[in-house]
């Protein structure tokens, strides 16, 4: 039963050259389109999210020269109040201003007690007002208040909308020629042009997506926004951000369990104004957000099919124009690949394909070439190593021989024969040694000489000696004839001549002696 790789084993050149070609042409087309979907992804992901931000800064530049405009605008009249000798003037004047601008709830001039004794449309005149927190505020300095529900709005020029349910108060003290203060200006501005502000900025961009627009207070409490955030109080990098006075735009998940794309900027005055410290946000869903990067996904992913598709068919035709010469030198593989010396037929189809040939038997010929060459050299890599290595057993054979040698004159010498390395430790112990000491070679081998043949009390003077040698390198008792007491086996005391011997070479580092036992009067 033919297999999955026999089954393959029948497609011809062709046939593997076209489906290369197409797997190329597929492969390099896609990833080129997702290269350049991902580049342009992210550069209109960027787009999208400097055009919130831009958004934000717009809305809070609006914000500032809105305000600024009240700001001043009631500033100019709180100077000229004073102007008017009655309360009928200063009430004509107040009902031009809000006649020029209806978003003013309330506007009134108060005595120094806190009493409004003049005010546009005659709403709250009479009533004590000095207890209210624009008032308070006022006199201390500060003429912008919070923005916070209206209240009693039905004695506000007798009507009330939930529209104008939330304002902003702004209050200013008025003074006479002199300078002296003789009354206080305040006005409750409509929140409504907070929402006539967002109609401007987004109204044109409203009707192509949804984008929602956030006004916060410096506390984070939402000022204006979507139904159900207002009044609550928001914790957020973007609000860090642009409480910091950036602008930019970020992604980030939100209480209500969404992510959104979030541009941000804050207000910072204008001219006199000072600003209000307020964050603007400007939110989209990611979804949203990201709808036309979506659109661009698809159609670069259908261009992309459709460019592999027509390069795999020109990769098919291309494929079988360029591999139908080169049948004819499948045969002259073939015979290589045998290890047969084919030569490959003249052929004129085209250039490389002559080339091909000239190449497959140039081929040839070095193979020929190569293989007595390499026959050559195994031969003569046969003899070198056969030469090698006799020389090496000889080497070996006489080191050993050398070895045996001398342990012989070692094991045989008259004397007592002892070797130490440079730690003191006994590395060799000949039968002459075991006879005058007492102790067996295979007792003493790897053992200290101190501990074993000198008396506790010269211990100290042989270690101090190796001690130095190991740090100056010098050994003067060596080459000298030197007399000491040693002891045996059994701690019997005796004194013996010797002189050491030292030798010091990469291979070799080794104190040795020839250990004979004098008399004491000798």
């Amino acid at each position: 039963m033919p297999t999955w790789r026999n089954r393959l084993g029948r497609f011809s050149l062709t046939a593997w050259l076209a489906v290369a070609f197409s797997v190329l042409s597929l492969l390099l087309t896609l990833s080129l389109t997702l290269l350049s979907d991902r580049a342009a992804s992210g550069n209109v992901r960027e787009g999208i999210g400097a055009n919130l931000a831009g958004l934000a800064q717009q809305t809070a530049s609006r914000l500032d020269r809105s305000m600024a405009e009240r700001y001043r605008e009631l500033q100019l009249l709180a100077q000229r109040l004073p102007a008017a000798s009655d309360a009928a003037a200063a009430r004509q004047a107040m009902d031009a201003v809000q006649q020029s601008y209806p978003l003013y709830a309330w506007i009134g001039l108060t005595d120094n007690a806190g009493v409004v004794r003049s005010a546009a449309g005659g709403a709250l005149e009479g009533v004590d007002v000095s207890s209210r927190p624009w008032y308070r505020h006022a006199l201390d300095g500060q003429p912008m208040g919070e923005v916070h529900d209206i209240e009693s709005l039905d004695t506000l020029q007798g009507r009330a909308t939930p529209d104008a349910a939330r304002g902003l108060d702004l209050a200013f003290p008025v003074r006479d020629v002199s300078g002296q203060p003789v009354g206080m200006l305040g006005a409750l501005l409509s929140w409504r042009w907070a929402d006539d502000v967002q109609a401007a900025v987004f109204g044109p961009v409203q009707r192509q997506r949804h984008i929602e627009l956030l006004i916060v207070s410096n506390s984070g409490t939402v000022l204006l926004g979507p139904a159900g955030t207002v009044g609550t109080v928001l914790q957020l990098p973007s609000l860090a951000a642009a409480g910091r006075g950036e602008s930019g735009h970020a992604r980030e998940p939100w209480p209500d369990g969404e992510t959104y794309l979030v541009g941000y900027s804050s207000d910072s005055g204008l001219e006199s104004y000072p600003g209000m410290d307020w964050r603007v946000l400007v939110r989209q869903t990611l979804d949203e957000a990201y709808a036309p990067v979506d659109s661009l996904h698809r159609r670069l992913l259908l261009g992309g099919a459709v460019a592999a598709l027509l390069f795999s068919l020109l990769g098919w035709w291309v494929a079988r124009w360029i591999t139908r010469p080169l049948h004819d030198l499948t045969g002259v593989a073939r015979g290589i690949e045998a290890g047969y010396a084919v030569k490959a037929p003249a052929t004129s189809a085209y250039r490389e394909v002559s080339l091909l040939g000239n190449a497959l038997n140039s081929l040839v010929a070095s193979l020929q070439a190569q293989e007595a060459e390499l026959r050559h050299s195994h031969a003569a890599l046969e003899r070198r190593v056969s030469e090698r290595t006799a020389e090496l057993r000889e080497t070996v054979a006489d080191l050993r021989a050398n070895e045996e040698r001398v342990q012989t004159v070692i094991d045989t010498a008259q004397e007592a024969f002892i070797g130490m390395d440079f730690d003191g430790v006994i590395t060799d112990w000949n039968d002459q040694a075991e006879a005058l000491f007492g102790w067996k070679r295979f007792e003493v081998l790897g053992q200290s000489l101190a501990d074993t043949i000198l008396p506790e009390r010269l211990q100290t003077t042989f270690v101090m000696a190796l001690a130095h040698f190991d740090i100056t390198g010098e050994a003067p008792f060596a080459g000298q004839l030197i007399r000491r007491t040693v002891m045996d086996r059994h701690g019997k005391e005796m004194q013996v001549a010797f002189k050491v011997s030292l030798i010091n070479t990469p291979d070799l580092k080794l104190f040795s002696a020839f250990v004979r036992p004098v008399s004491e009067d000798s």
